[in-house]
């Protein structure tokens, strides 16, 4: 099943459980029903508004949607998540997302590019030859050669 299918069973089914008309939600008629047809992607934007109109959070509706896609449980949905969510902790995730908002955009790009070039650089100082590094820090023997 195509994720826009499963999406668009969700909005269905949330939309007849909490009886909330077509004409409430945070869009227009023509984009509502392809939408619900699975003719249509959604914006993160409108999934989070349209969450909001049916009273749930933008995650309940992924949950749903991976429910609904995947033909498993919403239990085991959650329990998949809960791992993700710890094995995002244990490497450091919310340090580094706190990081990444910090930086913004084009900052985060230039740090990542920074310490790859870094990277490159301790790898140069250890004697490695070009070919060598890109294949110890799985980077592209062009991307090594630009900070050599």
């Amino acid at each position: 099943m195509l994720p826009r299918s499963a999406l668009a069973a969700v909005i269905r089914a949330l939309r007849t459980l909490k009886g909330v008309s077509q004409a409430e939600l945070p869009a227009d008629r023509k984009h509502l029903y392809k939408l619900e047809a699975g003719f249509s992607n959604i914006s993160l934007e409108m999934l989070v508004q349209l969450a909001q109109t049916l009273k749930v959070e933008p995650s309940t509706l992924m949950v749903l949607l991976q429910s609904a896609d995947q033909a498993a449980s919403t239990d085991s949905i959650l329990e998949r998540i809960r791992s993700d969510l710890d094995e995002f902790g244990r490497l450091g995730g919310p340090a580094e997302l706190g990081r990444q908002l910090e930086l913004g955009g084009q900052q985060a790009k230039n740090a990542a590019r920074d310490d790859r070039t870094a990277a490159i650089q301790a790898c140069k100082a250890r004697g490695l030859t070009q070919r060598e590094t890109a294949a110890e820090l799985s980077l592209s023997k062009s991307t090594v050669a630009r900070a050599w």
